[in-house]
């Protein structure tokens, strides 16, 4: 591992846990990160960069808003590399730091971005550092991101040019399994709402004067339920009713229902699909005698993985010392897997706990065990490289009290700062090699990506 980096992590690993810990317990929601984004300017204030953003991700150019959004930048001239974290948590997974379920009320961090914000935080200062240090070209950018729960964070910045000028944009997400730095299915998804409005009655004294926006929404979820039939493989349809009424004896005049479109890494099958949800819509709206509207929520496009930057990094990591846990750290795992799966754990640890990573491939596997993440707005940018593993049991899932559990121990602490040591070293390397980089984007321009489209306008 590079001097300086190793000298950085040395001296600060520590902080770096109690950076983690202070999101942890002070969890937030989609696209109000407001004391997460504080606490991240302090520290790359106290890092020394030297060119700090702050913005609301929603309404940018509005200085009254408040932020939940940081870039800092160090350096200055190309390769321009961003180490990227998630500051967002999830509703109703506020959970105590022993391993059973003990809720708090609130969010939480399920899906593991306080690790992210913190490890991301801890690479691009350590980088900062060694470019210092050893007097490399370049510019250093720390991103943390909001919003990432419900798909938006990254399509803002990608709109208002967050990303227009990197070179390469380098993160990595909690998983159970090894560490993966190759290809994994990654789904496009598409949530949007529904609305109809309607004629408001009695529904017991005068039912015939009314047109119920409720049941527009019961028939659009019926004509979606057989389209699932005439769907192509490999796609999802959920929704949920948001408002279906107040009373049951007064006609509703207006319902709504969210849908989500999914599929597996195919924009434009997903898109067919949205398409075909709003005609079920307009269907609904005929036969009710009702009107409707949809709102295009977010968007999360089609993942273009760059090859050459995914086996760079799978390389990168042999020059990591290896991730280890403490015997605490698998005492408090171990008690966890009998609590989620109500059965012992494995015997083997690393079957348990992985603390490795896997070789490079290109085969992605089954898109129906794809994820979902608006890192893909990134791509259309610049190479990036999304990887995932570490920090949770197997059999544990994420968006659970189980992964709340973790990003606020050792088990989920530890692994992002192995993690981010990895792509803290493949981003000093590429400073040192030009040729790095270069090889990503001949990759890049090869894959003719079509450009990024900002829905949310």
């Amino acid at each position: 591992m590079d001097q300086y980096l190793s000298e950085w992590f040395e001296q600060n690993t520590d902080r770096v846990y109690q950076l983690m810990r202070e999101l942890w317990e002070h969890p937030e929601l989609s696209l109000q990160e407001y004391h997460g984004c504080q606490v991240m300017k302090e520290f790359a204030q106290q890092e020394g960069f030297t060119h700090i953003e702050t913005h609301a991700a929603q309404d940018w150019d509005n200085p009254q808003a408040t932020p939940n959004t940081l870039i800092a930048s160090w350096g200055s001239g190309k390769p321009v590399i961003a180490i990227v974290g998630e500051l967002d948590a999830l509703p109703n997974l506020g959970q105590k730091d022993v391993p059973h379920q003990e809720q708090i009320p609130g969010p939480g961090h399920g899906c593991g971005h306080n690790t992210m914000a913190g490890g991301a935080a801890a690479a691009a200062a350590a980088v900062r550092y060694a470019m210092e240090k050893e007097d490399l070209p370049g510019t250093i950018r720390l991103i943390q991101t909001p919003g990432e729960e419900i798909g938006r964070g990254k399509s803002y910045l990608g709109k208002h040019g967050a990303f227009s000028d990197v070179d390469m944009c380098l993160m990595w997400h909690p998983a159970p399994g090894p560490l993966d730095f190759s290809p994994v299915p990654q789904q496009v998804a598409i949530r949007v709402l529904f609305e109809f409005h309607g004629v408001t009655a009695h529904a017991a004294g005068a039912p015939w004067n009314g047109r119920s926006a409720l049941d527009a929404v019961q028939l659009m979820n019926i004509g979606c339920e057989f389209l699932r039939e005439h769907s192509k493989k490999e796609t999802w349809m959920h929704y949920n009713i948001v408002n279906g009424g107040a009373a049951p004896n007064v006609v509703p005049d207006y319902a709504s229902v969210q849908y989500m479109f999914r599929c597996g890494d195919d924009y434009d099958t997903a898109v067919a699909l949205f398409e075909r949800g709003i005609e079920c819509a307009k269907g609904a709206a005929i036969m009710t005698g009702t009107t409707m509207e949809y709102h295009v929520d977010s968007v999360v496009p089609q993942f273009y993985y760059n090859l050459p930057l995914c086996k760079y990094v799978t390389e990168e990591a042999a020059k990591v010392p290896p991730l280890t846990y403490s015997e605490e750290d698998y005492q408090q795992v171990e008690e966890l897997y009998r609590q989620v799966n109500g059965k012992e754990p494995p015997a083997d640890r690393e079957e348990l706990l992985p603390t490795t990573y896997l070789p490079y491939r290109e085969d992605r596997g089954d898109p129906a065990n794809g994820n979902c993440t608006d890192a893909a707005d990134m791509t259309y940018f610049c190479p990036t490289l999304h990887c995932q593993g570490l920090a949770r049991p197997k059999q544990c899932p994420g968006h659970h009290w189980s992964a709340t559990f973790c990003a606020g121990t050792g088990a989920g602490m530890k692994a992002a700062v192995y993690a981010y040591k990895v792509l803290a070293q493949a981003a000093v390397d590429a400073y040192q090699d030009p040729s790095v980089v270069q090889a990503c984007w001949d990759a890049f321009h090869a894959m003719n990506i079509p450009p990024h489209k900002c829905w949310l306008e």
